[in-house]
């Protein structure tokens, strides 16, 4: 099943090519002054790392990028915006591929380069400046902007994300048929913000009230065009002949919220018996998510 929100009426546009973000900063403050020092960390650190990568010293370049993760790693403190929080993740995340690029064996020229880094630290420099200004900072497919923000939360929340799917249902009558539903994919507009998505799904009556055990998916940080994938298969444990119009098939997408410190739900949707007796004939649905 493919998933989509309900405000988007046309099929998301190719990534990774955002849109120019333009940010807008804020007056003066005491608040803005801690950030003014912050930012003088990262490019005191930042600058000199970027002059060893551009001679070609990989070890001293990727030791210095290092140095800048664990300083731009702490700027949750900040009480950043959201956009200026986007600048600050996309630049993380440029910094660290630009690391596994300079040091893998054998050279991987589909990462960023050292202009990326440039792009990342000149849009750094220009965040705090009360000035406002254009920045287009790309990203490779695939990573989860906000994934290494505070990785250890993150890791002890759930340190192997593998989520809780059942096998196919045992011991039902001959002849039974059953329900199993492969999950591909659900489109975002911002799907690469998303720390440790996963889809619960659960079989309910019409009060709400669950019928079979949850399930969730395990969970994953693959994102291309604007789609977290899944591709996981979740086998319903009720057979066919016990769904009636009375019974739906849940879909919620599920992420985990850093400053607040828990798995909240950012959308979900449902599937009646019509539909589910429908998909049995067409083997492919696309549907509708609706906003939490």
């Amino acid at each position: 099943f493919g998933f989509r929100e309900t405000n988007k009426s046309s099929s998301p546009s190719s990534y990774p090519s955002p849109p120019p973000l333009w940010i807008e900063n804020r007056p003066h403050s005491m608040a803005s002054s801690k950030r003014v020092v912050a930012k003088k960390r990262w490019l005191e650190l930042l600058k000199p790392a970027l002059e060893y990568d551009n001679w070609g010293q990989s070890l001293e370049a990727a030791e210095g990028y290092q140095s800048v993760l664990k300083v731009l790693n702490n700027s949750d403190s900040l009480s950043l915006s959201t956009k200026e929080r986007e600048v600050v993740a996309k630049s993380r995340a440029i910094i660290k591929d630009r690391i596994a690029t300079i040091t893998t064996a054998i050279g991987d020229h589909s990462g960023p380069t050292t202009q990326d880094v440039k792009d990342a630290a000149k849009a750094l420099e220009m965040l705090f400046t009360g000035k406002d200004f254009e920045v287009n900072l790309k990203v490779k497919n695939g990573i989860n902007i906000y994934t290494t923000t505070t990785a250890r939360e993150i890791e002890e929340i759930d340190s192997e994300g593998k989520g809780k799917l059942l096998p196919p249902p045992q011991n039902i009558r001959h002849g039974s048929q059953t329900i199993s539903i492969i999950i591909r994919n659900i489109g975002l507009k911002d799907a690469h913000t998303y720390i440790n998505p996963f889809i619960a799904v659960s079989v309910r009556d019409k009060h709400g009230k669950p019928l079979e055990e949850l399930q969730d998916t395990p969970k994953s940080n693959k994102v291309e065009n604007k789609h977290i994938h899944f591709d996981q298969t979740v086998h319903i444990q009720t057979p066919l002949k016990y769904f009636n119009g009375d019974t739906s098939i849940f879909f919620e997408f599920k992420h985990y919220k850093l400053k607040k410190k828990y798995t909240s739900t950012r959308c979900f949707t449902f599937m009646e018996f019509d539909e589910i007796k429908a998909a049995q004939k067409q083997r492919s649905v696309q549907i509708m998510t609706h906003k939490h």
